[in-house]
């Protein structure tokens, strides 16, 4: 089996082939597949994340939860943590670390408060993903040292098809997505774990 850093090098040249076009029509498609979801129906608030490089857009999904009232929750990056501000449009993200657009923290509310208890939905870019829920991001560990202090969080990953694996190689401190949303796929990657979104 290919190491991560082999594995991550070759998903990312996969997915940086895709032609802008592609990204735009599929990016769509999987915002339309997660505005379908039953728990984006019964969830206030959902933390979602600014696209970089050629990661899935995300832009019509955020557009038409905002429309829909949802509040919607963007990470900014503080050393080795990230933490979630409630952005209510566009206008308050402003470049940030490694060109990410994050919260304009000036302008917006106070960042997210999760009680025991509140499940939230959390949408997780990556590099590549496992049909079984693995996940392997860029090598910085900012969203697996998130999940693992906020328990409470569903995670759904979002990657195009060509970044769905039958297999890739996980290790203790990587965490699993319980769905993950393609623009060909929609996989509850851990019911088999018992631990499904409804």
């Amino acid at each position: 089996m290919e190491s991560k850093a082999q594995l991550r090098k070759r998903i990312k040249g996969i997915r940086n082939s895709l032609t802008e076009n592609e990204r735009i029509t599929y990016s769509r498609q999987i915002s339309e597949q997660l505005l379908r979801q039953p728990w984006y129906e019964s969830s206030e608030e959902i933390l979602v994340y600014s696209a970089i490089q050629s990661e899935v857009y995300l832009s019509v999904f955020c557009k038409q939860a905002w429309l829909d009232g949802k509040m919607l929750y963007f990470p900014k990056v503080f050393g080795d943590h990230m933490v979630f501000f409630l952005v209510r449009d566009e206008q308050q993200l402003c470049s940030g670390a490694f060109g990410v657009m994050e919260p304009d923290v000036e302008h917006v509310a106070l960042p997210l408060y999760l009680p025991s208890g509140n499940v939230v939905p959390m949408l997780v870019p990556g590099v590549a993903f496992s049909k079984n829920g693995d996940r392997i991001g860029y090598g910085k560990g900012y969203y697996d040292r998130y999940i693992v202090r906020h328990p409470e969080v569903n995670t759904v990953g979002i990657c195009f098809t060509c970044q769905l694996l039958d297999d890739i190689p996980a290790e203790s401190q990587d965490i699993a997505m319980h769905q993950i949303v393609t623009e060909g796929t929609d996989i509850f990657a851990l019911e088999k774990r018992n631990r499904c979104m409804g």
